[in-house]
């Protein structure tokens, strides 16, 4: 076969198939390019597939899996290739089957996208999903896709549960709830609201506070301008309102009540104001209640002040009768008298003392209880008070065959500050109790000082006896007021069972309190420790009251006949037993009488009286009154007036002095506090330093 080409040809022939070549290879090289970009489509969309946070699941008419991703297989806890041809139905829980039919039903029958909410069920496990269906292009299948909602159906759930415990809260709170819009108008309110407002939960809604059938006023009773409102002056200043009291007329019950009222303001996410909540409780019956109560307060205290009054008028009708009791026989025991004679007056006289104790008890317990006892704080010589407690029990002590012993540390300063009379009555009132149940042994006061600072020294007392001792479960109550360890004491050994409550509140005052320990049928320890401030050093002290004997000495011996003394006294025995008295300690005197107090300042004008000795209470005109006629009388020379009386209340001695009395002296009168009150008055008015 010949060669019918030419070289070039050939050439041009070998150049074309080179380029057509090449052409392929760039082919090849693009469609293998593009096979890899497929396969790694494939592999991307296989990812995006299966591990997609939603299941998608195909599925036949007659609701059978056809396919379904990794995640779908998951939801519902089975391998993909144990999925296919199962019904999907089937893991559909029993609840929701019929809302899964329905959704199925109307993808195919509609052939438009439709949605659901069902609960799938695999293996005893509960999840809820959302799914969403659409059906192919050949109509012939249809692809559901599956969303996991069970963390958002939990959050709904636990919303909608909370939602209802607050509803319930709020609509079963005992406080009323309103929340108004910006205009006003009420958007809710709660039951307790419409009760306490007198308006139905229908009449309530949109009521704006305009409306003219409410009626609110102030807790004055005054009605309440709109504009001042709690949520009108919440809108106008944006703060909340607190403890807004106001009234408010119920006209369903034509009847008012009283409500405490708080409010605070709403905003938005934009900060403007959006809503008003106002709440409110009924606080009628506690105001009710609280005025009732400043009545009771009002006639306890009236019923308070009426005893008082009670206590010092009977003190005073008491203790009238025991001075001339124990005035008398006091001065009979000094007469001559043959053995029985003298015991038995003694008894009268101890008897009528024992009286005069219990009183004092019992008005000392008054004071202490209504708090108007004060410390009268004074320089005491603690030496000198002590061994007058011992001396007072000398006798008794010494009677039993009791060993009364006074042990006083060495570094127990001689002179200190305090109440000496109060101080005196807690230690007589502990050495007395000692003695009244120590049959035999020893009863001790011991005095030591425990702390020094400065000026001030603490001093510890405990008084100790051999007694009958206190049982272990009457320790506490012998502290209580009119009680004694055993019911049986009262009879046996006497007493109104105060005498531990009153000290004890006395120490109370003073900063301190009793400690008690006993064992029974083996003795008991009292004893306490107050801080006191210190006096100047004895030496000093003896040497002042050396000077000031001397000069009540030299008072003394001027007392002659040119002193004029009157006792102002209604009662006849007690002007009797002063006058007695007088005239033992001033044979020299010239002592006047008068029963009345008009009888008292007609003497005073026609006498130069020196002293008066004033009874409180008299006829026509009484003590206070005498003396401020009498101290507006006066001109140049001071008249010294001593005030007698039978109460013993702070309040009165107070008055006295206020009233421009010299001195007081309290009944049953002890002679020597009367002839140092009048001695004292006389060193005044002669003018001795």
């Amino acid at each position: 076969m010949e060669d019918n080409f030419s070289e070039a040809e050939k050439l041009k022939l070998i150049h074309e198939l080179e380029v057509h070549q090449i052409e392929l290879e760039m082919q090849n090289e693009e469609l293998l390019l593009a096979k890899l970009q497929a396969d790694s489509a494939i592999e991307k969309y296989t990812e995006l597939y299966d591990f997609s946070p939603s299941g998608y699941f195909t599925l036949s008419q007659d609701g059978s899996i056809l396919d379904a991703n990794l995640t779908g297989s998951v939801m519902l806890g089975k391998e993909r290739s144990n999925l296919i041809n199962t019904k999907f139905r089937s893991f559909v829980s029993p609840d929701t089957k019929m809302d899964f039919d329905l959704f199925f039903d109307k993808v195919f029958i509609n052939k438009e996208r439709e949605c659901c909410e069902i609960s799938l069920q695999s293996e005893g496990v509960i999840q809820y999903a959302y799914l969403t269906g659409i059906i192919t292009e050949d109509e012939q299948f249809c692809h559901v896709t599956v969303v996991d909602i069970t963390g958002i159906n939990l959050i709904e759930q636990a919303l909608r549960n909370s939602e209802e415990r607050h509803r319930d809260l709020l609509f079963n709170l005992d406080v009323g709830i309103v929340v108004h819009n910006v205009e006003t108008s009420v958007v809710m309110s709660n039951p307790k609201a419409s009760e306490l407002l007198g308006v139905n939960s229908e009449e309530m809604k949109s009521r704006s506070i305009n409306d003219s059938n409410w009626q609110f006023y102030d807790e004055n009773d005054l009605p309440l301008a709109v504009e001042n409102y709690p949520v009108s002056t919440i809108i106008r200043t944006g703060q909340p309102i607190k403890n807004f009291i106001g009234k408010v007329l119920r006209s369903q019950t034509n009847d008012y009540r009283l409500l405490l009222i708080n409010g605070f303001p709403l905003n938005n996410y934009k900060g403007e104001l959006s809503e008003i909540v106002i709440s409110f409780i009924d606080i009628s019956d506690m105001k009710q209640m609280e005025s009732d109560l400043i009545k009771a307060k009002e006639q306890a205290e009236n019923a308070n002040k009426a005893k008082s009054s009670f206590l010092a008028n009977m003190s005073h009708e008491i203790r009238t009768p025991l001075n001339g009791i124990i005035g008398f026989t006091d001065l009979l025991l000094k007469t001559k008298l043959d053995q029985d004679q003298a015991e038995y007056m003694g008894i009268v006289n101890q008897s009528a003392i024992l009286l005069m104790e219990i009183i004092n008890d019992i008005l000392d317990f008054s004071k202490i209880e209504e708090g108007r006892l004060e410390l009268n704080i004074e320089e005491t010589d603690l030496f000198e008070l002590s061994h007058q407690v011992i001396n007072l029990f000398k006798h008794q002590a010494n009677a039993k065959n009791i060993e009364l012993i006074l042990n006083i540390g060495n570094l127990v300063p001689q002179y200190i500050f305090s109440d000496s009379i109060r101080l005196k009555q807690i230690l007589v009132n502990l050495i007395g109790n000692a003695i009244k149940f120590t049959k035999e042994g020893t009863i001790e006061l011991n005095i030591d000082e425990v702390k020094t600072c400065g000026n001030f020294s603490t001093l510890h007392f405990l008084v100790k006896d051999t007694g009958i001792g206190i049982k272990q479960q009457n320790r506490e109550k012998i502290f209580d007021s009119f009680i004694q360890a055993e019911a049986s004491t009262t009879k046996k050994f006497g007493g109104t069972g105060l005498g531990l409550s009153i000290s004890n509140q006395l120490l109370g005052l003073m900063q301190s309190k009793l400690f008690l320990k006993s064992e029974s049928g083996k003795g008991s320890e009292f004893c306490f420790s107050i801080q006191f401030r210190t006096a100047v050093n004895r030496k000093d002290k003896i040497k002042l009251n050396t000077i000031q004997s001397s000069k009540i000495t030299e008072v003394d011996s001027l007392v002659g006949e040119n002193v004029k003394i009157l006792v102002a006294e209604d009662n006849e025995i007690n002007l009797l037993l002063a006058k007695k008295n007088l005239a033992k300690m001033f044979p020299k005197a010239l002592i006047y009488e008068a029963r009345n107090g008009k009888q008292a300042v007609e003497i005073y004008k026609s006498i130069p009286l020196d002293i008066i000795l004033m009874d409180i209470q008299m006829p026509k005109k009484n003590g206070y009154e005498v003396t401020s006629e009498i101290r507006q009388l006066e001109q140049s020379k001071r008249t010294g007036i001593i005030a007698l009386t039978a109460g013993i209340l702070n309040e009165e001695k107070k008055k006295c002095l206020e009233s421009g009395m010299d001195g007081y002296i309290s009944k049953p009168i002890n002679p020597a506090d009367l002839q140092l009150a009048i001695l004292k008055c006389l060193n005044d008015k002669r003018g001795v330093n």
